[in-house]
């Protein structure tokens, strides 16, 4: 047996294996495909001046696209497409993302939506593309491969850069990342474990394209590390305009998580086992194995504590209004956005997996459903249930948001718009509705507060709930998601220690100015919710308009927050009996 000296093992390209892992990607090739000719898109890119031309732009970009991806050409040649294409979508992408991530919801605009739904699809076809260059050099003898490494790294890094794109993309549209994009995704992070190229450092998409430099350098393990996060932080549950924070904010500072193979030895608690092949993101217990390749393990400990920490350090500093350290990222919001924020990224790190996906064990059409949108309709309608009135003024006093359908009229004003919403799943704590999408939709974002009316007989008893989830699984189909947060609630005034009143009622009361408010009561507890902008001190009084005429309420902990209201505990409650005792309280 000859025995090689190392450098010269490894000039060869001995030290890889014969065989492997495999990346499968399958493109529409044709042969007669010609490959793209790009004189068009350099000549809009040099007069394009108006957002219809920015569109036609992107049109002409996954057009040609999708002809490369037809064009049975050589992986040189694909590498240079893929270059000066990704030149060409990269800059525009990221005004159009920020342009469209101020906000969204339901409905989507025609405009938003088509232009979100290019981009996603110019994603998908830039990341089949490196998929097939990744394939190629995977093939290749050993020898080859050796020569291709720093391609294949090149190549690996934009395959993760384009599905972070495209999965911040479809967040904006309320969208998931497909079983084949994971599938692809995992594959391609165990063949950088297996050739030990995960801690390899490159250019990313933002310092090779953009004029926004922001970070130098990075590493392919990091963005899929930051997919990972993405998934687990679960975007479907986030408002728009949080999300664009979110993103920019993984990976960095104390927003990180941890990669190790099995075979390594680690007293980490919080793990997942990613599985290469494997169409979904993690699994947090063993499965069995279909393949000879050793799981990988994600190590959420770190994330774990950083989340728990910024919730309980927020909870602290709202009970005694002093400063307290945060992660940078959460400082950079307002004291009342830090909660909402705080909260909503602990409650999604800790129901997932077990809560991802809502059962949907039923599709039952509800033709008396009423719902009504936000804390000035909501407070309006319990206000009028209150005085007694009938339910056919309140379709003429206030806007009737989803009445029997999506919409009560059409543009003509003669035909109702038959776009019907169906219950998909209802228990205690959870609503959840489906409908087909169109412009006549109601106008509905996460985080909203919403007065739910399922049948007749809960006209006079709306039941108080929070847009939690919005989800389109499918072109033209939305999935809203309500938490239940009280069976019975009440329109009331108060007057307390406000801290800030931003929202103040124009109702005529008289001798005071008094805050609106909503007191809600469940099986369990009371509680009040108060609009966005109005903030009490945790533990105290507070006097309360009630219909019953005037009461005296302890205050306990808030409960939770949203974008657009916060919830207080309300211990116990007592009638006040006179006009005295009343300016005694208020004294």
């Amino acid at each position: 047996m000859t025995f090689l000296p190392q450098w010269l093992y490894n000039w060869l390209g001995l030290n890889f294996p014969a065989q492997r892992i495999p990346l499968t990607v399958i493109l529409p090739l044709v042969k007669s495909t010609p490959l793209p000719v790009l004189n068009a898109l350099y000549q809009l890119q040099k007069t394009r001046a108006t957002e219809d031309e920015d569109v036609q732009f992107l049109r002409l970009i996954l057009k040609n696209l999708k002809q490369l991806n037809r064009c049975d050409t050589s992986v040189t040649q694909r590498e240079e497409y893929n270059h000066r294409l990704a030149a060409l979508f990269y800059p525009l992408t990221q005004v159009m993302v920020g342009r469209f991530g101020k906000d969204g919801g339901v409905p989507d605009s025609q405009v938003r939506a088509q232009t979100l739904d290019t981009l996603i699809a110019i994603c998908t076809e830039f990341a089949s593309s490196y998929g097939v260059i990744i394939q190629y050099y995977q093939q290749c003898s050993r020898f080859r491969y050796a020569r291709s490494l720093k391609k294949l790294d090149l190549a690996a890094l934009r395959l993760f850069e384009f599905l972070k794109m495209e999965q911040s993309i479809k967040g904006l549209r309320y969208q998931e990342l497909s079983e084949k994009s994971w599938a692809m995704a995992n594959t391609l992070i165990h063949i950088l474990a297996a050739s030990e190229r995960l801690s390899v450092v490159l250019k990313p998409l933002d310092q090779t394209y953009s004029a926004e430099r922001a970070v130098a350098t990075t590493r392919a393990m990091d963005v899929y590390l930051s997919i990972q996060m993405s998934e687990r932080l679960q975007l479907s549950f986030w408002p728009v305009q949080w999300q664009s924070w979110l993103q920019r904010s993984l990976g960095l500072g104390d927003l990180k998580i941890g990669l190790s193979v099995l075979s390594e030895q680690t007293n980490k608690i919080q793990v997942s086992f990613v599985y290469c092949y494997d169409p979904t993101p993690s699994c947090f217990t063993p499965k069995l194995n279909k393949t000879s390749v050793e799981p990988l393990l994600l190590q959420w400990d770190q994330l774990q504590q950083s989340l728990t920490s910024d919730f309980a350090q927020v909870l602290r500093s709202r009970q005694s209004e002093r400063q307290v350290t945060l992660s940078k990222h959460l400082s950079l919001f307002h004291r009342d956005e830090q909660l909402a924020l705080a909260q909503l990224q602990f409650d999604r790190f800790n129901t997932y997996p077990i809560r991802a996906v809502a059962k949907l064990d039923q599709e039952k059409e509800v033709p008396d459903l009423r719902i009504f949108i936000g804390f000035k309709d909501v407070f309006a309608l319990l206000r009028h249930i209150a005085s007694g009135g009938t339910w056919k003024p309140i379709g003429q006093r206030m806007t009737d948001l989803l009445a029997r359908h999506s919409a009560v009229f059409s543009d003509d004003a003669d035909a109702s718009v038959e776009s019907t919403w169906s219950l998909r799943h209802q228990d205690n704590s959870l609503i959840c509705l489906s409908s087909l999408e169109s412009r006549h939709t109601t106008h509905m974002h996460i985080g909203d507060l919403a007065a739910c009316m399922l049948e007749q007989s809960d006209w006079h008893q709306p039941k108080l709930c929070v847009i939690q989830r919005i989800l389109r699984p499918q072109a033209g189909r939305v999935y809203v998601e309500m938490q239940v947060l009280s069976e019975q609630s009440e329109a009331i005034f108060f007057e307390s220690q406000v801290l800030n009143q931003a929202n103040l009622s124009t109702d005529s009361i008289p001798g005071n100015e008094l805050v609106q408010a909503i007191r809600g009561k469940n099986a369990n507890a009371t509680h009040l919710i108060l609009p966005r902008g109005v903030r009490l001190m945790s533990e105290g009084q507070v006097t309360m308009n009630t219909k019953n005429g005037m009461e005296l309420a302890q205050l306990g902990h808030i409960m939770s927050a949203t974008k657009s209201f916060s919830m207080y505990a309300l211990r116990r409650s007592r009638p006040i009996r006179d006009l005295h005792e009343a300016d005694r309280v208020l004294a």
